[in-house]
């Protein structure tokens, strides 16, 4: 009966524990819920908050650092483009950004279209 119920329980502690501890080994990939979690903190402080994060462009990657893109709708028009990097400082993940709000598009997101009268 023990080995019915304890060897799954043991391997989903065993992925919990992963988790937990991958933050503490990986950088995070541009488009991981940790990343936006980040990005979006960042960009409430700058009072910018765009209408969706996506899409976030991996510009390239190593195991010691992971570059990023995003230009982001944002509601009132216009973009927020965002260059960002994640890093290791000794055993810590830090990031890099850069922000720059623009009238126009260089990426995939379309531009809002005016409303017609």
């Amino acid at each position: 009966m023990f080995r019915l119920i304890g060897i799954p329980a043991v391997a989903v502690v065993g992925v919990f524990i992963y988790r937990g501890l991958s933050d503490r080994f990986e950088l995070p990939a541009c488009d991981s819920d940790r990343a936006k979690h980040t990005l979006s903190d960042v960009l409430k402080q700058l009072k910018l908050e765009p209408t969706k994060y996506e899409p976030l462009k991996l510009v390239s990657s190593t195991k010691y650092e992971t570059i990023c893109k995003a230009v982001l709708p944002l509601p009132e028009g216009g973009f927020v483009s965002v260059d960002y990097q994640f890093y290791w400082q000794g055993d810590n993940a830090n990031m890099r950004y850069t922000v720059g709000k623009t009238a126009t598009d260089d990426s995939d997101v379309t531009p809002p279209t005016p409303p017609t009268r």
